[in-house]
């Protein structure tokens, strides 16, 4: 196969791992930027066009058709990404994760919504329109909350505030420059720590315990968590796999969390790292990943 990754920074650990992985099953693959591409339709032709320019002095090169794309850009390529991603597989091409699925697990609330429609549990959570009282929202809430921007990643637009005047401020400063946000509570009593599952197809393929670095809340990677394995019962990892089918993925990074009313979904990755949770469990993922793909194929 002719796989392409769609992905801003080809030297990552997720992509070069991807790619050795790709290559020892005798593929060929490109780690391509989607915001460098430009998509062109063409009046009665079978076929669309992709071009790609490396920098802008370089005349852009028409890319070949790719049996297969994996999508791993970030929240500033989501738009230009999806569109990628959605020219491609009018192509033909199979993939891991499509556009929607992409879209709905971008979307922090959207993908809560989807996640209640299909019975899982979530936190206690609120999004207020734009011209709903910051004091109003608030009062819904408990404190200390948890306030979360609607597209941010690894850790990136995560917030806590103590006391409500600090929510209040948070929300109206977010609110003054048009950045849609949600409340959720906090859970205390998961003491810093929550459960990254790796799913693929019908399979958690691996799992692990993050624990944030003190005086710290996020338990992310980036923002200097630590991890430990961990093992789920079955009953854990068939809520990962559902809230995965639910969002229409294919590949997820679900993250759990503990807490007295029982096991949370706090929220679903469609482009999950493979670092930590490689190097914490022992897994190939890349290569689970590849298997996969292969099947779709």
């Amino acid at each position: 196969m002719h796989i392409l990754i769609l992905c801003r920074e080809p030297r990552l650990y997720s992509c070069q791992r991807l790619k050795t992985a790709a290559e020892k099953r005798g593929h060929s693959m490109d780690i391509l930027d989607p915001n460098r591409c430009f998509l062109k339709l063409i009046p009665n032709a079978p076929h669309f066009a992709l071009y790609y320019q490396r920098n802008e002095r370089d005349v852009a090169d028409l890319l070949p058709k790719y049996d297969a794309v994996l999508p791993r850009f970030g929240t500033a390529s989501t738009q230009m990404g999806c569109a990628v991603l959605r020219h491609l597989t009018a192509q033909g091409a199979a993939c891991l994760n499509n556009e929607q699925a992409f879209l709905r697990a971008r979307d922090k609330w959207q993908s809560l919504q989807l996640l209640q429609q299909a019975s899982i549990t979530v936190p206690t959570s609120g999004l207020a329109g734009s011209e709903f009282s910051v004091k109003h929202a608030v009062a819904q809430a408990s404190m200390p909350a948890i306030l979360k921007t609607l597209n941010g990643s690894q850790g990136i637009g995560v917030m806590l505030a103590e006391k409500p005047q600090t929510a209040a401020s948070i929300l109206e400063t977010l609110q003054q420059v048009n950045v849609p946000t949600l409340l959720q509570d906090f859970v205390k009593e998961a003491e810093n720590m929550d459960i990254r599952c790796f799913v693929i197809g019908d399979k958690v393929i691996a799992t692990m315990l993050r624990q944030g670095q003190h005086g710290e809340f996020r338990a992310n990677f980036h923002r200097g968590g630590v991890a430990k394995k961990i093992t789920l019962t079955m009953d854990e990892q068939q809520i990962a796999i559902k809230a995965t089918k639910a969002l229409g993925l294919d590949v997820a990074g679900v993250d759990l969390i503990r807490s007295k009313q029982g096991l949370l979904v706090l929220e679903v990755n469609a482009s999950p790292g493979l670092e930590m949770i490689e190097k914490t469990s022992g897994v190939d993922i890349a290569l689970e990943m590849i298997l996969y793909l292969e099947q779709k194929c």
